[in-house]
């Protein structure tokens, strides 16, 4: 039976998908050699799998808003891997960069993971009513896919810095219901990475110096990143910015691509319609840009740091620099970056209050003069 293109194409990429997790998930053969990406399915794996819930009404009050702003979602002894971490949407069907997102391994004191909730998911500020990629997606719930090992202990926590009190209506506006999934294990192999992730944003002149996403210490590898980039009261905004990934402290980038769309898998600006692939996309965010992509056969790994920029690259038109160095240009982007290293990790930087989280106002700018 020949099947209709669009279900053979729905297929291959589903597959795809799979491919891509097997990948992740660091499986005992190589991808390309198997079969099928379902090849292990049937596989009798060690070890128990367990889930902790929160937030709903059959939780104690100490998992849920109703009682403080700071709700441990789960407390888990290892070692053990987590395999899925799945939000539901709250009453209002809304979130935004209130609500943080944070993870402690091995009873570390400063988190791994750190960044508001809807940035992790690849919705930047909360806008979307849905994402579709390989490891985190959104429609009325949020769900991730990452592999997080650990061998003591995991802490997952949800912080709400806004302006409502704990209580029924912080209920109502909070994730209504939460579930994390883990498969406990004899041991770990000692090579094992733990998760991170954090999020920044920063409005500057991009012309007299990078942004900065990253800068992180030990040993490691960079597995993936969404952005924003956008020029607040403005309809355009440049997509000639190079990604450079400076590795043990290197002074040359070894890996820059040339040009922000490139980076993320599309060519002469991001096309007029949102793409969602599974490791790479793109959608509308205000009047700029979010794009996402993840390094899954390709992470750029690292032995000692790795530094991750956004800026103009040294043999770009001297135009963008110029243009991008004039009071009144400035850029506003954000930027949420996975990745696996040993701990101890540099301590992440300091989130700004919740109101200084939120995307710049679009305010009109007078015209450019050239």
């Amino acid at each position: 039976m020949i099947l209709p293109r669009k279900f053979r194409l729905a297929i291959w990429s589903t597959a795809f998908a799979w491919a891509a997790l097997a990948l992740v998930f660091g499986l005992s053969r190589p991808v390309l050699a198997q079969p099928s990406p379902l090849a292990d399915l049937a596989e009798l794996t060690p070890g128990r799998v367990k889930a902790e819930n929160a937030l709903w009404i059959e939780n104690p009050l100490s998992a849920r808003f109703n009682s403080s702003n700071r709700v441990v979602v789960a407390e888990v002894k290892g070692p053990a891997v987590i395999t899925m971490v799945h939000f539901a949407m709250p009453e209002v069907l809304k979130l935004n960069r209130d609500l943080l997102l944070r993870m402690y391994w091995d009873d570390e004191r400063n988190p791994s993971v750190d960044c508001p909730l809807v940035d992790f998911f690849c919705d930047p500020a909360g806008l979307r009513d849905e994402v579709n990629t390989a490891l985190v997606n959104k429609r009325r719930g949020f769900n991730a896919y990452f592999p997080m090992p650990f061998r003591r202990s995991a802490r997952i926590e949800l912080v709400y810095d806004g302006p409502v009190p704990p209580g029924k209506q912080l209920w109502r506006i909070m994730p209504c219901y939460s579930y994390v999934m883990y498969r406990t294990r004899k041991r770990l192999p000692a090579d094992t990475g733990y998760f991170h992730a954090s999020w920044r944003q920063e409005s500057l002149l991009l012309g007299e110096r990078d942004y900065v996403a990253l800068e992180a210490k030990g040993r490691g590898k960079f597995v993936g990143w969404n952005v924003t980039v956008r020029r607040p009261g403005r309809n355009d905004y440049p997509v000639d910015e190079n990604e450079k990934f400076y590795i043990d402290g290197e002074g040359t980038a070894s890996v820059e691509f040339q040009g922000l769309e490139d980076s993320f898998g599309f060519s002469w600006g991001f096309p007029p319609t949102e793409s969602q692939f599974p490791l790479t996309g793109f959608y509308k965010f205000f009047k700029g840009a979010v794009a996402y992509r993840f390094f899954i056969q390709d992470a750029i790994s690292f032995d000692k740091s790795l530094r991750v920029a956004i800026g103009f690259g040294a043999h770009e038109s001297p135009f963008f620099r110029r243009e991008f160095s004039k009071p009144g240009n400035a850029l506003q982007l954000s930027s949420t970056v996975y990745w696996y290293q040993r701990e101890p990790h540099a301590p992440l930087p300091a989130l700004p209050l919740a109101a200084e989280r939120e995307p710049a106002a679009e305010q009109p700018l007078s015209p450019l003069i050239h």
